[in-house]
């Protein structure tokens, strides 16, 4: 049996051509694959980069769109309009970053405690607090005292412990701590994502140098006394707090305004209190020192730490 030969043989072919040939080939297949998504422009991200944008996990810059988890009303309408959601969040971290202590952090927040204390079964639990609260003031603005707690641990490693604890129980509506300087952020990221998950809002209150630090707060806020520039007609009553949003979810920061506090609390000056006051000290029980009364926590902070209650005078007021 003969073989025909072929009439038109294969020519041999030199090595670049071989290469040549085979760059040809890749180039075809190629066009081969991207012909379905011919009709698609460059600016069209993946499909798994437009997943992850499309999650809560990435905030950019041009989303306006907030998230309503929750807002409870400062009873500032100033404060109001410049937070997130217009009130302080019922669930998170919110830092609080003082020029010094004593200029009226606390009267920005009392305002939104006393509507969760009349309101909430749960605790609102003071965590290494600088001083003793005086009970009197608190009851006057409008503070349920039977829904207060003190902790006042012996180290700074021992309260963040009752912080993590406080707000891991689910029973507090709201914490305030006081921790130390050089907190870590892997703690703040553990108050803020356990806050989060139980709806607590948590109240941080560290010094202003630590903006430059590192936080996985959502909410900053820097507070100093405002010595140079006048309260709107500044009656006697009334005092000036420098109010600068620096950090917000879903926003950009905010330049500083002027907030003005009363000195004396009362529903003549401009605060929303649609809570009932309470002038009458016998309904009110003392306030407990520490959350070992009511809250879970190990037998090692009951045997470490000393119950004891505030005096029959609702505590006394310090410097």
């Amino acid at each position: 049996m003969f073989l025909k030969a072929n009439k038109y043989p294969t020519p041999k072919l030199t090595l670049s051509q071989h290469k040549s040939s085979m760059k040809t080939q890749a180039n075809n297949r190629t066009d081969r694959t991207l012909r379905p998504h011919a009709n698609k422009t460059i600016d069209d991200p993946p499909r798994s980069i437009q997943s992850l944008l499309d999650s809560r996990a990435i905030w950019r810059a041009s989303h306006t769109v907030r998230h309503h988890s929750g807002c409870l009303s400062s009873g500032y309408r100033q404060l109001d309009q410049a937070l997130p959601n217009h009130g302080w969040p019922v669930a998170g971290a919110t830092e609080l970053l003082l020029e010094q202590s004593g200029i009226g952090e606390l009267q920005i927040v009392t305002p939104a405690l006393a509507r969760l204390s009349q309101h909430h079964w749960q605790w609102i639990v003071w965590i290494a607090p600088p001083h003793t609260p005086y009970a009197p003031a608190l009851l006057s603005a409008g503070i349920n005292l039977n829904r207060i707690l003190i902790i006042t641990p012996p180290s700074p490693k021992e309260a963040l412990w009752a912080a993590e604890q406080c707000v891991q129980s689910e029973a507090c509506s709201a914490i305030l701590f006081w921790p130390e300087n050089n907190i870590r952020p892997q703690a703040i990221k553990r108050l803020q994502v356990a806050s989060q998950s139980t709806r607590t809002w948590a109240i941080i209150f560290r010094e202003a140098a630590t903006r430059a630090m590192p936080s996985p707060s959502p909410l900053r806020i820097t507070l100093s006394s405002n010595n140079t520039l006048s309260c709107s007609d500044q009656p006697k009553n009334q005092r000036c707090l420098q109010v600068e949003i620096f950090k917000r979810p879903g926003g950009w920061p905010l330049p500083p305004f002027t907030l003005d506090l009363p000195l004396s609390s009362g529903k003549e000056l401009d605060i929303d209190m649609d809570f009932n006051l309470h002038s009458d000290l016998d309904n009110q029980g003392p306030i407990k020192s520490l959350a070992t009364q009511a809250l879970p926590l190990s037998p090692y902070i009951e045997e470490t730490f000393s119950v004891e209650p505030l005096p029959a005078q609702l505590g006394t007021k310090t410097a």
